[in-house]
């Protein structure tokens, strides 16, 4: 007998075997036993998840000639379940929409429409590939779709759901497959490797069932490809070998590598990738899951489905990983690798193109959100000293004896020397310019600013032009005056008398000096100061827009 494979040998033949689509077979067979039965099914979605094979198992329900009505379980054994599995049924045709898509073809099956099934219980047409019809086949159909007589059923199955003109759609029962999730894959793959006699690791199938991405299909064809390759006991290594998969502890060398900053570690890895014959497309598509892996572990609950996806031991060896990265970082490298893979599809050098998007990972994990720089600003305007951020360390060498990095000890800086506190009012102005160096916006009124004491009250007169932005910061001058003279002080701002008055400027000297002055004093150009520790060189006066065509 021929050889069958593992995708047709292990087809399910019952809705119960159909993998992860639940909500489609459930519905189907709560409608056969109730018999609310539509006269068209639209099955669309991805390749492998069961379409084609629920439109057959339909078919076999609505005509098993053990019971007397369509049942939810066909029994598959009498003639009509036999005849449509091997489909050889004369009531049961299955067309190809790429291959029978014009007019004539629609015409030939109205005509047949009208004769009653030669032995079954209904006609069924089941045309696979549906959004292949042309537009005139579409419209020839129509009319019998609505109406068709009461011993034909439709079930249309398509990859293409957008492509199936509207007027179709409104006269069919639509049923949308989704792309089976890897858990559900994995399982079927141990039943299938168990039914043929096959030693297999669940990382082994874990892997083939992440690769088939969704299709059930596709993963028993990886599964026969392997098993072609090892017979009766599948390795890891064989999987890696033959998929072409990235062996984990590459992956997990280049994540902490990320993590620790190393660059040249970086570029000797995409070197022993080289040396690997990896694929640098594929190496940034796993990497790419591996770091959504390392998300998960920071995210997800424990016992939650999602862990669910990684082996345990997986998790124990990435759980130092989720504690280094932060959500901010992640969604970065997430972004750099999405875009990388889709560079590489068009690279005239992939490696090089691999190796600037790692890099640009480790200068990423250098950036900090804009709130932390702003919150770090007012922290050193305090005074108030950060310690540099600890190394990540990580386990030692592994199993497999890939190198783990070192934490390095970081030298921790020595506290700065207390000032003396200022006591006389023009010493307690020049200590206070000098702790406010971080906000250009309170030191700059004090450079030209004089004191006096009245009592316990601090009065700085400032130059009149930034008597109203000195005002606005009161408080925060109280509190530079205690930091700077040790004692509590009320403060009080005033305008400096006015220097002798200069020669007249001119009308555009007048204009240009304003300008500048109401540019240093608006509130965005002074966050910006304070933010940036900068300073105004210039101000220019931007052109006027030009009004209408």
């Amino acid at each position: 007998m021929a050889y069958q494979v593992l995708a047709r040998k292990w087809r399910p033949r019952t809705f119960d075997e159909v993998v992860g689509q639940t909500t489609v077979t459930r519905t189907l067979k709560n409608a056969l036993a109730s018999g609310r039965i539509g006269h068209a099914f639209l099955l669309s979605g991805a390749r492998g998840v069961g379409k084609t094979t629920t439109a057959r198992i339909l078919a076999k329900a609505l005509n098993c000639s053990r019971e007397n009505t369509p049942t939810a379980d066909p029994c598959g054994e009498c003639p009509s379940c036999v005849e449509i599995a091997a489909g050889t049924s004369l009531d049961v045709q299955e067309i190809d929409g790429a291959t029978h898509n014009g007019v004539e073809q629609v015409r030939e099956l109205r005509e047949s429409a009208r004769y009653n099934p030669a032995r079954d219980r209904f006609k069924v047409w089941i045309i696979d590939e549906v959004h292949m019809l042309s537009m005139g086949a579409f419209n020839a159909l129509l009319k019998t779709l609505e109406e068709p007589p009461p011993r034909v059923k439709f079930v249309f199955a398509t990859t293409e759901y957008h492509k199936i003109p509207d007027t179709i759609l409104s006269r069919c029962q639509q049923y949308d497959f989704r792309l089976i999730p890897a858990a559900e894959l994995q399982a079927h793959l141990r039943r299938v490797a168990e039914g043929e006699g096959v030693k297999v690791s669940d990382e082994a199938l874990a892997r083939i069932a992440r690769a088939a991405e969704g299709s059930a299909r596709d993963a028993l064809s990886l599964l026969d490809q392997v098993l072609s390759f090892s017979a009766e006991e599948v390795k890891d290594e064989d999987i890696q070998a033959l998929l072409g998969l990235i062996d984990r502890e590459l992956l997990l060398a280049a994540s902490r590598a990320v993590a620790e900053g190393d660059s040249r570690g970086l570029l000797d890895l995409v070197e022993r990738l080289s040396d690997y014959g990896a694929d640098p497309r594929n190496f940034a598509r796993e990497l790419l899951l591996h770091f959504r892996e390392v998300l998960l572990l920071k995210m997800a609950p424990e016992g939650g489905a999602l862990l669910a996806q990684i082996v345990p031991e997986e998790r124990e060896r990435m759980r130092p990983l989720a504690a280094a990265y932060s959500e901010e970082d992640l969604l970065r490298i997430f972004e750099v690798l999405t875009k990388a893979e889709t560079d590489l599809r068009l690279a005239q050098d992939p490696r090089v193109t691999l190796e600037l998007a790692l890099l640009k990972m480790v200068q990423m994990r250098r950036l900090a959100p804009f709130a932390e720089l702003v919150a770090k600003v007012d922290r050193l305007a305090s005074g108030v000293t950060e310690p540099l951020p600890a190394t990540p360390s990580w386990p030692a060498a592994d199993a497999q004896g890939a190198s783990a990095p070192r934490a390095t000890p970081l030298p921790t800086p020595a506290p700065p020397a207390a000032a003396a506190p200022a006591t006389e009012p023009a010493s307690i102005l020049a200590a206070m310019a000098s702790l406010a160096q971080a906000r250009p916006s309170l030191a700059q009124p004090l450079r030209t600013a004089q004191g006096r004491a009245e009592g316990d009250t601090l009065v700085i007169e400032v130059a009149p032009d930034f008597a109203a932005l000195a005002a606005m910061h009161v408080d925060e001058y109280r509190e530079l005056a205690r930091s700077a003279s040790g004692r509590p002080w009320k403060v009080r701002i005033g305008a400096a008398a006015a220097a002798p008055e200069a020669p007249a400027p001119s009308a555009a000297e007048s204009a240009k000096r304003r300008l500048a002055d109401d540019a240093v004093r608006a509130p965005a150009v002074q966050e910006a100061l304070d933010l940036f520790n900068g300073k105004v060189l210039e101000v220019r006066a931007t052109k006027p827009a030009k009004e209408g065509p």
